[in-house]
């Protein structure tokens, strides 16, 4: 008998809808295989209104009504909910899934929602970094007190397994530290800069593929990536460091002139997070651009993502993410959907 999970969707930009577009298609041969039914009974947005179906909505019919930029609001059915916090309070799921914006200088209002979705009993799947870099510990231990799963693994480097590496492949092994290019659209801009391109340009096509932050600064001056780099140090190497606490350097004063010599001197430029133990106990995060020696996991081109763990049982591990794409981010949401259905039922 299929197992029947609930989900309200928080957020329905690029990622929220490419996850329903999956759910209508390329995702169907994997729900089927696991015996799983996924209906989205709510979706709340900031700019297209909210919906809630206790049936399920149609989601053929949700896509077309925001790709036209209409509302949502009549496909609602039941009492109106004004807020996000009163769709989060009453809406009928098992699952609370998150994807709206970043704010890096607060984690919020992404981490209330988390909070006050756990506290409700919904298990939260999220792609936001902002919980996991401000507020990771306290919401593990509601997660906990309440037997629900609070999962992320769409918030650094989209669907590409980090946190679930470390997780499940990696028992008993202790992160000394990592390197990283966290931020896909630096990589694009910089790769762009390098063929004489200007960062106008890249930046218009990073927008195009979905991969920019909605204000796109976030990226340029290292908001995203020290958020990111936050959210590894805290969830894979037990630190508690805020993104005002990085020291943080971005790309916006780099040039295409910059990128060409850094390639004649056998390197790329690349805005690169760095983590490291200090002590026993502290861990120290820094974003920056460097030089990175072709052939280096850290050189790639384009859109790429790339991570460089240092363990102390394992030596280092790399994982590498090409084209990065919200494709990818989307199938983060459904991986840790399965995570969740898996769970119950385990634990009805």
């Amino acid at each position: 008998m299929p197992l029947d999970l609930r989900l309200a969707l928080v957020g329905f930009g690029h990622v929220g809808q490419r996850f329903a577009a999956g759910l209508l298609g390329r995702y169907a041969r994997v729900l089927r295989a696991r015996g799983l039914r996924l209906r989205v009974t709510g979706i709340a947005t900031a700019r297209h209104g909210v919906a809630v179906d206790r049936a399920g909505l149609d989601l053929g019919r949700c896509l077309r009504v925001v790709l036209k930029g209409g509302s949502l609001d009549p496909l609602h059915r039941g009492r109106r909910l004004p807020s996000v916090r009163e769709f989060i309070a009453r809406v009928p799921a098992d699952v609370l899934v998150e994807v709206t914006t970043l704010d890096p200088r607060r984690g919020q209002p992404a981490t209330s929602r988390v909070r006050q979705a756990l506290a409700r009993g919904l298990h939260v799947v999220t792609a936001n970094k902002g919980p996991v870099a401000f507020a990771l510990r306290p919401l593990r231990a509601l997660a906990a007190r309440k037997r629900r799963l609070f999962l992320h693994e769409g918030a650094v480097m989209d669907g590409t397994p980090v946190f679930n590496l470390v997780e499940r492949c990696l028992p008993g092994c202790r992160i000394l530290g990592f390197r990283g290019t966290l931020n896909s659209t630096t990589n694009l801009v910089l790769s762009r800069m390098e063929e004489g391109t200007t960062a106008s340009a890249a930046l218009r096509e990073a927008r195009a593929l979905g991969i920019a932050e909605a204000d796109a600064r976030l990226d340029l001056e290292g908001w995203d990536a020290a958020v990111k780099a936050c959210a590894l140090a805290n969830a894979l190497m037990g630190g508690s460091v805020r993104p005002d606490r990085v020291r943080r350097r971005g790309i916006s004063a780099l040039t295409p002139l910059d990128a060409r010599r850094a390639l004649r001197a056998g390197t790329r430029l690349r805005l690169v997070a760095r983590a490291r133990r200090a002590g026993r106990v502290r861990v120290r995060v820094s974003v920056g651009p460097e030089r990175v020696p072709f052939g280096d996991p850290l050189a790639g081109a384009g859109p790429d993502a790339a991570l460089v763990l240092s363990t102390d049982l394992m030596g280092e591990i790399g994982v590498f993410e090409r084209g990065a794409n919200v494709d990818q981010t989307a199938y983060a949401l459904l991986s840790d959907i399965l995570a969740v259905a898996d769970r119950n039922r385990r634990e009805p």
